[in-house]
């Protein structure tokens, strides 16, 4: 597990400064100040797990307000959902629907691209402590389409508690041993347990929406799992889920979406993904355009420039030279081989 954060002074500014400036590199910009302490601001944030779902744990023994507007969200759309455990202290939460809080075990699904207000004084032990998942959008839709306009805090059910917990302790604390491909099924796994959890009965609190909400969890479902084939087509979804293509239709417009959006949402992000992922770095682009359904590298340049706005190219080069300034700043120096081989990945990536 990654230390991203420590403090324990009495200099407010330096602690603010600091605590912004990492909560903007780890998932997602706004305006966050600390309140000012009786004594020492103490802060300890730690991060687990950093893909395809980032996990964190957070103790902090002053109070802390982080403000997200639309400023914010135009400037910098942040795509994930912050998924919240509280432990100590409490969790109060403002955004466009209205206002809650979230107290010592229950969770809150906050929308980081919608503007929201976070509080959290702190506990009558005087710290509050959390554990936060951050979460691509398209996970979260896909895994809890009830999670979409879902506006309270809430509870995991006793029958899958000792799960949840079990998976969120083992991808915050022992992330470091775990490889991508164990780490992935297991944070879906965590997701699923969430929604086996309570999904059920927030659906039957809204019964007259149910078969649209469970159709279209179906049709994320499909094209998660086909999203790799070029080929894939709206009549094709259909036909793999049993309805029309009108129906489909009828399904994704009820949740104000598109069949393509719904596509690109998740064929983006995976062909993101594997432009950096280790295994795949030799793999040249237009490969792993074929690889995550593109039908040629230049549609797949266009589609990634439009969402992300630097060219798949660009991309893979800024992770590498970010990987490299990263190795310097952790090592404090570099040996001279060490600096060639990190000088050699750069330009390899570049091209």
């Amino acid at each position: 597990m990654q230390i991203v954060y420590t403090y324990s002074g009495r200099d407010l500014a330096e602690s603010r400064r600091t605590l912004a400036n990492m909560v903007r590199d780890e998932f997602t910009d706004g305006d966050l100040d600390i309140e000012a302490p009786a004594g020492e601001v103490r802060s300890f944030i730690r991060k687990g797990l950093n893909q395809p779902i980032t996990f964190m744990r957070s103790i902090n023994g002053t109070g802390i307000t982080f403000r997200r507007c639309w400023h914010h969200i135009h400037s910098r759309k942040a795509a994930v959902r912050l998924l919240y455990f509280i432990y100590q202290g409490e969790l109060q939460v403002v955004n466009s629907a209205g206002s809650y809080t979230v107290k010592p075990g229950r969770c809150a699904l906050i929308n980081a691209d919608e503007p929201f207000y976070t509080r959290s004084p702190v506990g009558d032990r005087g710290s509050f402590e959390c554990a936060l998942a951050v979460v691509p959008e398209h996970l979260i839709l896909s895994h809890m389409p009830w999670a979409k306009t879902l506006n309270t805090s809430f509870e995991v059910g006793p029958a899958h508690r000792q799960v949840v917990s079990s998976l969120l302790n083992l991808l915050c604390f022992e992330a470091d041993h775990m490889s991508r491909s164990t780490a992935e099924p297991l944070a879906e796994a965590f997701l699923h347990s969430i929604s086996d959890s309570i999904g059920d009965s927030l659906a039957s609190a809204a019964p007259s929406s149910s078969l649209v909400d469970k159709r279209f969890a179906d049709i994320r479902a499909c094209i998660q799992k086909y999203v790799t084939c070029a080929d894939l087509t709206c009549d094709r979804v259909a036909a793999y889920c049993g309805i029309s293509p009108r129906y489909l239709c009828y399904v994704l417009k009820a949740n104000d979406t598109s069949f393509s959006d719904l596509l690109w949402s998740q064929r983006l992000p995976k062909a993101r993904d594997w432009l950096v992922v280790d295994s795949f770095q030799r793999y040249p682009i237009h490969k792993i355009a074929s690889m995550a359904g593109f039908k040629s590298a230049a549609h797949f340049s266009r589609m990634f420039k439009s969402a992300y706005n630097v060219s798949p190219k660009e991309y893979r080069a800024n992770h590498a030279r970010a990987q490299a300034e990263a190795a310097i700043l952790g090592d404090g120096k570099l040996l001279p081989e060490r600096l060639a081989s990190t000088a050699r990945d750069a330009k390899r990536c570049a091209a």
